[in-house]
């Protein structure tokens, strides 16, 4: 009977190690030619997890050993960028090492770059995540300024160099605060306006399919940029969302941002593919664009209509950026006097939200057509109200106790015995006629005098 081996799994951020089953541990991690830019992956194995991260550490070239002299007279900081340029990278999505090495950069390395690992403990960590909290007020920002500090200290401890990791006893509270007034909480645009945005939309022939899009499918501006034809059900009338477009950075050896390149990927999370039913008023927008797509095909001799063909791309057909799409759609805010709104396009995925729950709609139907992985951040992110709604629901109220009932109420809490609620609303307002609150202001006055007399003469 073979022997049955314990499987551990590997820390984030160290590459891929891992135990066979027959004891030994094995070890992957890509590595970059400098001279040709061509990457090959290297396997190394050994008797233990440390072994696998030093050989992986040899290999990469761009670390010593953490158990030599050489490694010992590093700072905090050098030891931190190294471990990201080297584990980090190869582990995670560019655009996720992107965010990590900016953090470094930014919140890390200037707080605790020139210190000894040593010096690094749970207060100091700690004292650097609070830094973060008052520049930021972000709490997600905190979250994986954390994260990356256990990270390290997780590998650090793997290779033998620190006993314990102090991130385990940071903490972080659950909330941003919150210091804009309740006027600039509500992110949909409001219900008194949009009709004014949608007929403005008019003057513009691109962004008119395009927001319309956002507002009455609920998309994100990712979302629908990357849309083809094929995924438009003009019969069903539905659009199918299967992909988004995503900004891809490539770095040099340093993991300085080189330069962007934007690509049709995978949506923001699996949750995201779905196919939404959409109304008569944005497939009339749809249709109405592909005519304009059509004749920009007979002017230039690009197939804007194949079923391939991304439905906004530009007018060679290929993918629009994020960045110059939200230019276009600032320079025609300000344009058609729009500019003061604070209108973005993500307000337009709040607005179809709202609109859903201003009908009543089941809030999992809601999750599911925007696509959210949880129903909670339907309810609580992307359901937003205004003092409109306020006196809607007093509204309500007033309706559900109408002056008949109110009568009725009356009529039973008169015929309760209490004194009080049987004077008159005439009698509370002009006090001043009632006899008995005269005689009874008239003793408490009295009384006040008495206690009065009684403290001078103890003074005395």
């Amino acid at each position: 009977m073979a022997k049955k081996t314990s499987k551990t799994r590997r820390k984030n951020g160290e590459g891929s190690i891992y135990q066979q089953k027959n004891g030994l541990w094995t070890g992957k991690i890509w590595v970059e030619n400098p001279a040709t830019g061509e990457r090959k992956r290297k396997t190394v194995y050994g008797k233990s997890r440390t072994e696998i991260a030093k050989k992986l550490v040899e290999i990469s070239g761009s670390m010593t050993p953490l158990n030599s002299k050489e490694f010992r007279n590093k700072s905090f900081g050098d030891l931190f960028e190294e471990w990201l340029l080297v584990f980090k990278k190869s582990a995670v999505a560019p655009r996720t090492f992107e965010t990590n090495i900016m953090h470094f950069r930014k919140y890390i390395k200037p707080f605790v770059g020139n210190m000894n690992i040593g010096e690094v403990t749970a207060p100091v960590v700690q004292q650097v995540i609070n830094e973060a909290l008052i520049k930021r007020n972000a709490i997600n920002t905190a979250k994986k300024l954390k994260i990356l500090f256990n990270q390290f200290f997780e590998y650090a401890i793997d290779t033998g160099f620190v006993e314990a990791n102090p991130t385990a006893r940071i903490k972080i509270r659950n909330r941003n605060i919150n210091y804009e007034s309740r006027e600039n909480i509500y992110k949909a645009i409001p219900k008194d306006e949009r009709m004014r945005f949608i007929e403005a939309l008019n003057e513009h022939e691109f962004l008119k399919p395009l927001c319309m899009t956002m507002m009455f499918a609920g998309l994100r501006v990712g979302e629908v940029l990357a849309v083809r034809w094929e995924n438009v059900d003009f019969d069903n009338k539905t659009i199918s969302v299967k992909s988004g477009v995503i900004r891809i950075p490539f770095f040099d050896d340093k993991g300085r941002t080189l330069y962007k390149k934007t690509f049709i990927g995978n949506t923001k999370t699996a949750c995201s593919v779905r196919e939404i039913p959409v109304p008569d008023i944005l497939i009339d927008s749809l249709k109405d664009w592909r005519k304009c797509q059509w004749v920009r095909k007979q002017l230039t001799g690009v197939d804007l209509l194949a079923e391939n063909a991304i439905v906004f791309g530009n007018k060679d057909g290929t993918v629009r950026t994020v960045s110059g799409t939200r230019r276009i759609f600032d320079r025609w805010k300000k344009r058609v006097g729009l500019n003061n709104k604070k209108l973005h396009f993500h307000m337009l995925r709040h607005t179809y939200s709202n609109m859903l729950f201003e009908m009543g709609e089941n809030p999992k139907v809601i999750q599911m057509l925007l696509g959210h992985k949880s129903v909670k951040t339907t309810l609580t992110v992307y359901n937003s109200i205004d003092t409109s709604y306020y006196k809607e629901a007093t509204e309500k109220l007033n309706k559900l106790f109408n002056a008949e009932k109110m009568q009725e109420y009356r009529e039973f809490e008169k015929k309760k015995d209490i004194p009080a609620l049987k004077r008159s609303e005439e009698e509370i307002e002009n006090k001043y006629d009632d006899p008995e609150i005269e005689f009874l202001e008239k003793m408490l006055a009295e009384r006040k005098a008495k206690m009065k007399n009684q403290k001078d003469d103890f003074d005395m």
